[in-house]
C-alpha cells in the first residue's frame, strides 16, 4: 500500500484535494480511509472503497465539516486571534499513512512569498473600544510580524509575531490604552516592511454600525459605515382560544437594519460588496460581536464622480433576537 498522489501543502480546503493510492496487489480488496486531524488525533472523516487495487478521495469536504472559518464572540485586545482556516491531517489507508499536510481556506498566489487577504483600503477608522484584523498567509519558511505602534499622548510599540506558515489573523485594537488618536500597523515579512494599516482612532457618529463578514478569502473584514439609514421592526403573534376570547400566546419580534457606507473610492466600494456573497457576518459592539444575516440580494453603489456609497440591510442571524 502506498500513496501515489497527494495534494500540495497549504491548497484551499474549498477547492478538491485528491489523494491517490495503490494497494500494490493485483488482487482486489477493501480499503478503509481515514482522515485524522494531527492537532488532536480525532478521526473527521472514513470512507471505505470496496474490491479496488488503486482508488482516490477527495478530502476537502470532510475537512469543510470541521474547520468552518469564524470569529470568536469577543476580541481581548491586540494579538494574533484563531479564525478555524487552518487544519493539518493525515490520510490513513488500511493502516499506512500519508506525510502530514496543512489545508487553507483561502485560495492564494503560490508563487508570492506573502499574501495580504483584504482587498479593503489601508486607511481606516474605528473606536477606541473597537479593533480592526489584518490578515494574511504566509509560507512556513517566512518570518511576518506586525508592529504596532499608538501614537498619541504618548507613545507605545507592539510587536506580534505569530507562528510562521499558513493563513493568519492578528486583532489590533486601541482598547485599555488611554489618550491614542492613530495606531500605525507596520507588516514585516523577514524583517522589511511590505504593508502598513494606519487606523484613525475617534468616536462613532450616534447611527453608525460596524460590521464584520467573511471575505472571499474567508479572512475577516471589519468596516464602520456611518449612517443608518432606516429601522425596519417585525412582529409575529400566535393567537389561542381560551374561555374568555381570542389571545395573544406569544409574540416575536425582529427588527432589520438599512445602513449606508460613506463615500469611497470604487475599489473600497467593490471590496465592501464582498458582504454581500458572505457565509457569516457579525454586528460589532466594542469588542463584542452578533451574528447577523445580510439580506441584502444585489447592490448598485450610488456614484459621484469616481466615489459612491453602498447600502446594506442586515437582521440578527437567530430568529427573535433584537440587534444592538
Amino acid at each position: 500500500m502506498k500513496f501515489t498522489l497527494l495534494p500540495e501543502a497549504y491548497s484551499s480546503f474549498r477547492e478538491p484535494l485528491l489523494y491517490a493510492f495503490t494497494t500494490e496487489s493485483e488482487t482486489p480488496r477493501d480499503v478503509e480511509i481515514k482522515i485524522i486531524d494531527c492537532a488532536n488525533g480525532e478521526v473527521i472523516g472514513r470512507k471505505r472503497l470496496y474490491n479496488v487495487t488503486s482508488g482516490e478521495v477527495d478530502i476537502a469536504p470532510y475537512l469543510r465539516s470541521v474547520a468552518r472559518p469564524t470569529l470568536p464572540t469577543t476580541i481581548e485586545g491586540c494579538g494574533e486571534i484563531d479564525t478555524s482556516t487552518n487544519i493539518r491531517v493525515i490520510v490513513q489507508a488500511d493502516g499506512v499513512d500519508s506525510e502530514p499536510r496543512k489545508f487553507i481556506a483561502a485560495k492564494i498566489d503560490r508563487n508570492a512569498i506573502f499574501t495580504l487577504l483584504s482587498s479593503q483600503h489601508l486607511n481606516r477608522t474605528m473606536a477606541h473600544d473597537e479593533f480592526d484584523i489584518v490578515c494574511y498567509f504566509s509560507w512556513p519558511d517566512i518570518v511576518v510580524s506586525l508592529d504596532v505602534e499608538f501614537i498619541g499622548s504618548g507613545s507605545e510599540l507592539l510587536t506580534i509575531t505569530p507562528p510562521s506558515g499558513g493563513q493568519r489573523a492578528v486583532a489590533v485594537t486601541a482598547r485599555g490604552r488611554e489618550g491614542v488618536d492613530n495606531i500605525r500597523a507596520t507588516v514585516k515579512v523577514d524583517g522589511v516592511a511590505t504593508t502598513i494599516v494606519e487606523y484613525e482612532i475617534k468616536s462613532n457618529l450616534k447611527g453608525a454600525r460596524r460590521l464584520a463578514w467573511l471575505n472571499d478569502n474567508l479572512a475577516p473584514e471589519l468596516y464602520t459605515f456611518p449612517l443608518r439609514k432606516s429601522v425596519l421592526i417585525e412582529a409575529a403573534r400566535k393567537s389561542m382560544e381560551s374561555i374568555w376570547g381570542r389571545e395573544a400566546g406569544t409574540a416575536e419580534r425582529e427588527n432589520e437594519l438599512k445602513l449606508l457606507s460613506a463615500y469611497e473610492p470604487q475599489a473600497q466600494i467593490e471590496a465592501l460588496s464582498s458582504i454581500l456573497s458572505t457565509p457569516k457576518a457579525w454586528l460589532v459592539r466594542g469588542c463584542e460581536l452578533q451574528r447577523v444575516a445580510i439580506t441584502t440580494d444585489r447592490v448598485m453603489p450610488a456614484t459621484c464622480g469616481e466615489m459612491g456609497i453602498i447600502e446594506v440591510d442586515i437582521r440578527a442571524a437567530r430568529e427573535g433576537e433584537v440587534l444592538w
